[in-house]
């Protein structure tokens, strides 16, 4: 659910410079046919709905950093996750919130759906006795307004009142929308508010939306019928105007939305020469191509071949510039033997120091979140080192992602209770052969990149801030593995 949430929290974001980028459009080319403008709202759509797209030089949108929370609970292929929260750590916070933020989401969804329903419901119930006039025409006494009402077999629904000069009028314009299937667009945009109803840029989009559905219907109706009928289709607006300020799905009213400004619009409308539709359509085109697609992505260094749980990434080759091979001599040749047993003496010392300094991390991370491990548990931890800080022989500092898991078992199959990925920062002080931990840091719920970025060395923090999905798998991996054997041991 979490995850979900964060995922509609960045469409959302994204999505909202999008609408500014459409204020500003509509602006500029006021004189545009109104069916442009909603085609700009389309184009909003469109961004909410699809949960990808493409990188582009082209894109305007800022460059943003995936939303994340400061610990993300994982996943192994055989476990399944429970919702215990971790006692421990700085990760348990964070996910706590988050997982809050995320209900209180689905409920606000849920209750906004539930509204539409109901309305929608108490309207047909009203309408359940309206007489057909034709076709799917039919009149009601118990509505005040014209309306379409329904998605798949909409009808049109009409006051007896309603003078006859005026009902021609309305049902030109009734049918008009749904030719243009805004009895099908004005559901959909409801819904994606319904999606996104904690951002208040959605909720003005989707009132302009509604109005530029009939100001584009008024258009359409006003070509058809000609401009000579262009007053008696303003009395009719004027006669069927209802005051209603609610924000709903349903109906497509016929007066219900910006009747004043519809009526100016009707009076000034002239028909759009050919250079201001085709501004209008290169504009369109522009705003999609600028704003459907992502920013490309920072190159970052990577590491070639990241080992997990016991070394270093290995640094981007490219990084280390080949060295012009030295011409042979005498005395390298004398020397060669020694060399070469001083590089083997040097890679067995180093290859010890690697492994000392990975049982010191395990252990390390074992300890800060033991409070979190009920008996009988299995707690299992892998990372990757990202970058290593030494001061002298003194102490050392290491840079890395640690995964740690906590398992339930009984006795033969493993259950994933709760765990947290994040970077870490974990100073040693090797002046002791135990080799005390002098500083266990994790960022804080509230700065999590801001933490991570004035913490760790830059190349580190762009690696863990943006390419940390690169090992999960790995470590995923590496920490059931161990769980395994941990649980094979306990059983025999």
């Amino acid at each position: 659910m979490s995850a979900l949430f964060l995922k509609v929290l960045h469409m959302s974001v994204c999505a909202s410079w999008l609408v500014l980028a459409v204020l500003l459009l509509r602006l500029c080319l006021r004189r545009a046919p109104k069916w442009f403008n909603v085609l700009l709202w389309g184009i909003v759509a469109v961004r909410l709905v699809f949960p990808f797209s493409v990188e582009s030089p082209l894109s305007l949108l800022p460059r943003t950093e995936a939303i994340r929370p400061a610990a993300i609970a994982v996943q192994t292929q055989p476990a399944q996750i429970s919702s215990a929260a971790a006692a421990g750590g700085s990760a348990a916070p964070a996910q706590s919130w988050l997982s809050i933020l995320a209900w209180v989401w689905l409920a606000g969804a849920a209750a906004l759906f539930l509204y539409t329903m109901v309305s929608t419901l108490r309207l047909r119930h009203r309408v359940r006795e309206a007489v057909r006039l034709r076709g799917n025409i039919y009149q009601s006494e118990r509505i005040d307004s014209p309306f379409v009402l329904g998605t798949i077999r909409p009808r049109i629904y009409l006051p007896y009142r309603m003078d006859s000069r005026d009902r021609q009028h309305v049902i030109a314009h009734e049918q008009a929308h749904l030719r243009r299937g805004d009895h099908l667009w004005k559901p959909l945009g409801f819904l994606l508010l319904t999606i996104h109803w904690f951002n208040p840029v959605m909720w003005l989009s989707y009132v302009l939306l509604c109005r530029d559905i009939e100001l584009a219907c008024d258009e359409t109706v006003i070509r058809e019928l000609g401009c000579e009928q262009r007053a008696d289709y303003m009395q009719a607006l004027v006669s069927c105007s209802v005051n209603r300020r609610r924000i709903a799905a349903c109906p497509l009213a016929f007066g219900e939305i910006g009747v004043k400004e519809r009526v100016k619009s009707v009076m000034n409308y002239k028909k759009p020469t050919f250079w201001i539709i085709l501004a209008a359509i290169i504009a369109c085109i522009v705003l999609a191509v600028c704003f459907l697609t992502d920013p490309v992505a920072s190159k970052t260094e990577q590491p070639s071949d990241p080992a997990v749980s016991n070394t270093e990434a290995t640094p981007d080759p490219a990084d280390t510039a080949p060295e012009e091979p030295a011409q042979p001599t005498e005395q390298d040749d004398n020397l060669s033997a020694e060399q070469e047993a001083m590089k083997d003496e040097l890679s067995a010392a180093e290859e010890a120091d690697n492994s000392v300094l990975d049982e010191l991390i395990g252990k390390a991370v074992l300890d800060h979140y033991a409070d979190a491990v009920q008996p009988g548990q299995i707690h299992v931890e892998s990372h990757v080192v990202l970058a290593e800080d030494r001061r002298g022989t003194e102490t050392v500092t290491v840079y890395l992602l640690v995964l740690q898991e906590i398992y339930s078992t009984d006795g033969e199959s493993l259950t994933l209770e709760n765990g947290s990925y994040i970077p870490t920062a974990i100073t040693f002080s090797l002046s002791t052969s135990s080799g005390a931990v002098t500083e266990y840091w994790e960022p804080s719920d509230g700065s999590y990149s801001d933490d991570i970025r004035a913490k760790f060395p830059p190349a580190a923090a762009e690696e863990a801030l943006q390419n940390d999905q690169a090992y999960i798998d790995d470590l995923k991996t590496a920490s059931f593995q161990k769980a395994l054997e941990a649980n094979r041991s306990a059983a025999s």
